[in-house]
């Protein structure tokens, strides 16, 4: 399926981040904005759904795995769906981060995240990056998303743990097999490349920016990675997950986002800057598992 944004959002331009580095500490995810005006390195509540929370909690005293095993102390986002199907939480950071061809080709990210025990075993907290080229076609955007469930195994699905805390590392070649369906993000459509619904096709970072450079080779060139997200999509019931110590290097910037509660909100950039996206930007990306759509 296409999408046209409105002819407003194609002359928007991007504004680029001065290169910045070390740890930014978050204390709240705040409410979506006009697009235009996102800061980089605010994390925003942007895709919350009745049924869903996030938030950013005090682990102090709860104890357990939970507490005692919690990679960056004492605080963690906290991400929890009731038993509908539409319940969806997801939170999002903006910035230019890059040429798409180049932060595909040359990237590293991780992240810690806590399953609750619960009797739906396949969702915990997955990352998106969000691709999308100013002025493109009207198919020129998606988003890549990687789940844990898919990486966990050689051959496919796999269930991540229960009650405790699991490190994710990601680099550019991650998942990579020659594009089978052995691990990888999956693709949410856009580009010329139809959407694989929560699962196959899973491919590296590397991989999808040789196959968008196939598909679709005149928007591609133009497409920038312009947003992080984090998220337990619609069809994960009865989750209570958290993730913390997000962590981006790419494109001359590294970033580390502690999700500390009652904290100030450190930025050591050297300055805020204001992302000026395509209008309905943040409407158009969502997060979802398997086979269902969000």
């Amino acid at each position: 399926m296409k999408f046209v944004l409105p002819a407003t959002s194609l002359a928007s331009a991007i504004l680029i981040a001065a290169p910045a580095f070390g740890q930014v500490v978050v204390n709240s995810f705040q409410a979506p904005v006009a697009p235009g005006s996102e800061v980089a390195d605010t994390w925003y509540a942007n895709d919350v759904r009745p049924g869903g929370t996030a938030s950013i909690v005090d682990l102090t005293g709860i104890g357990g795995n939970l507490e005692n095993n919690q990679p960056l102390p004492t605080g963690a986002a906290r991400l929890t769906t009731d038993g509908t199907n539409a319940a969806k939480a997801e939170v999002t950071t903006y910035r230019d981060f890059g040429a798409a061809s180049t932060v595909l080709n040359d990237i590293s990210l991780g992240y810690s995240y806590f399953k609750s025990p619960t009797a739906e075993m396949y969702a915990a907290p997955s990352m998106k990056l969000l691709i999308y080229a100013p002025g493109g076609s009207g198919d020129n955007y998606g988003a890549l998303i990687y789940e844990p469930y898919w990486n966990l195994v050689p051959n496919g699905l796999g269930t991540p743990t229960q009650g405790d805390w699991i490190n994710v590392a990601i680099d550019e070649n991650t998942g990579a097999d020659g594009f089978s369906n052995a691990g990888g993000w999956w693709w949410n459509g856009g580009f010329e490349i139809g959407s694989g619904a929560g699962g196959p096709p899973l491919r590296s970072l590397a991989e999808w920016a040789t196959a968008f450079q196939s598909s679709d080779p005149t928007d591609f060139a133009n497409a920038r990675v312009i947003g992080l997200q984090m998220g337990i999509g619609t069809y994960n019931i009865n989750q209570d997950d958290y993730f913390d110590n997000v962590s981006i290097i790419t494109n001359g910037l590294e970033r580390t986002y502690n999700f500390e509660a009652g904290s100030t909100a450190s930025v050591p950039d050297t300055g805020a800057t204001a992302l000026m996206l395509g209008a309905g930007l943040l409407a158009l990306f969502g997060m979802s598992r398997r086979n269902r759509a969000s």
